[in-house]
């Protein structure tokens, strides 16, 4: 049977039966190659934005001798207290390094601190070192690489693992997630719908709905969550993670009762759901209800302090007359990233992003901000690093070599409000109204009030072509 496309918008092919995890004939397999333990199925909110990895689904027991891997209702963070515990009194022993290296994982995660990551490389390396073909352990090795955004060699191992294992949906999931953010997304269909055909739940299709949303395809993104809330876990994390992921993409298509609905339900099943703070904080911020999407960012970003949710907060500040508030939380935004990058994280994407939204700033430096765009494209050529490069060079003044950039990123007709605002801007700046009005008419369409930071420069844009903004 022909694998259907996994951009089309109706349902992904479901199997009869899900094979279970085997290895490749002739090579011995371990109690480990059957467990996806507690410390992995914590990953529940996803090291790489859309994506999540949800815990595996086989159980298992380990060998006379050894120690019992930590149940899945504990905590991360008692998580760490009990496998440090545990490798005290079996020092050394690759399954509980594995599972200490994954706890520390999730702890990042669930923290933002990304000296965790730094603790996690310790105990996942000695892992790696002992037993190199376990299936777990390069699953948690990848994983790490994948967090620090380390794309290719995460895709090397991933490939390995998935070879070695071929009926591990989990493999497979690394490697869905390295090829996305290498930009190779025809492979990355493909190991999707084989995700899938392996094991048809949360993970997966939330791969698929995310490949769907970046080809063009909101509705097929949507109901491809639809699926996975039916086919999902069983956690309340798990349901929290699909609700907040359907509300983000309801809202990117400007449904914003769909997208209250959905982020509502989030909380419902996990109440400080912190993507589900952050969206209903965005629906505030875009109905101009600036106050109220400050009171729940204020102690969102102490307690989760992500340099995106910072620095919309930051933006939100500055809607707001509070400049002084808001160059400091920009500060703090520049000083996390020299955080992460002191715990082997590469954020140049991110810190490119950045420094490109903020490069007309009084004082920005626009030609670092390119600078910072093109190394981040080398390292992440995917259709939002094109983007980022096309307007980081479109804020320093060179609108003529942004404007490739800008088609690269639109080459799916990704439904996104920035990407066409960000192209609408470029033409402009070249004068060609027409092309200008055609990607601004998009953007009124889809969302308008997409971002805080431009909402002002979308209708003085709109203004200028003679367009008018839907209240």
């Amino acid at each position: 049977m022909t694998a259907p496309d996994v951009r089309a918008t109706r349902e992904v092919r479901l199997p009869g039966s899900p094979a279970s995890g085997t290895r490749r004939p002739g090579l011995r397999p371990s109690w480990r190659t059957l467990v996806v333990g507690a410390a992995l199925a914590a990953l529940v909110a996803g090291l790489l934005g859309r994506f999540v990895l949800v815990g595996g689904e086989h159980g298992g027991l380990p060998p006379a001798g050894t120690a019992a891997t930590v149940p899945a209702t504990t905590s991360p963070a008692a998580q760490v207290l009990r496998l440090q515990d545990e490798l005290r009194r079996y020092p050394g022993q690759p399954a509980l390094l594995t599972n200490l290296g994954l706890a520390y994982l999730s702890r990042a995660k669930e923290t933002a601190d990304p000296s965790f990551y730094v603790l996690a490389d310790r105990t996942l390396t000695q892992s790696y070192r002992r037993d190199s073909g376990d299936l777990r352990t390069m699953v948690g090795v990848a994983l790490l690489r994948l967090s620090r955004h380390e794309f290719r060699s995460a895709l090397a191992l991933g490939d390995r693992a998935a070879r070695s294992y071929p009926a591990s949906p989990d493999a497979l999931g690394v490697v869905v997630d390295a090829q996305v953010e290498l930009g190779r997304y025809a492979q990355a269909n493909s190991s999707a719908q084989r995700m899938v055909d392996l094991r048809p739940n949360t993970a997966s299709f939330a791969r698929i709905s995310y490949l769907r949303e970046l080809q063009g395809d909101p509705a097929g993104a949507v109901a491809a969550m639809s699926q996975a809330s039916i086919a999902g876990g069983t956690s309340g994390q798990d349901a929290a993670y699909v609700s907040s992921l359907v509300g983000d993409l309801e809202r990117a298509q400007g449904h914003r009762n769909a997208a209250r609905e959905a982020y509502t339900a989030a909380l419902g099943d996990v109440p400080s759901y912190g993507a589900a703070q952050l969206g209903l904080a965005r629906l505030d911020a875009e109905a101009g209800r600036l106050a109220a999407a400050a009171a729940v960012l204020a102690p969102l970003v102490t307690r989760l302090p992500l340099p995106e949710t910072v620095a919309y907060y930051g933006d939100v500040l500055t809607a707001l007359g509070r400049r002084t508030e808001a160059g400091q939380q920009y500060a703090l935004v520049r000083q996390i990233e020299k955080l992460q990058r002191a715990s082997g994280v590469v954020v140049d994407y991110e810190a490119a992003r950045f420094e490109a939204d903020h490069a007309r700033d009084p004082g920005a430096d626009r030609a670092a901000a390119v600078k910072l765009a093109r190394a981040a494209y080398a390292a992440r050529p995917t259709i939002y690093g094109a983007d980022v490069l096309g307007w980081a060079l479109r804020q320093a003044g060179k609108p003529r070599a942004a404007l490739p950039w800008a088609d690269s990123a639109l080459r799916f007709d990704t439904k996104d409000s920035a990407l066409y605002f960000h192209r609408a801007a470029i033409y402009t700046d070249l004068g060609d109204r027409a092309a200008a009005r055609r990607d601004l008419r998009t953007v009124l369409a889809l969302d308008p009030a997409f971002s805080v930071r431009d909402e002002a420069a979308v209708r003085s844009l709109a203004n200028h072509l003679g367009l008018a903004v839907p209240r």
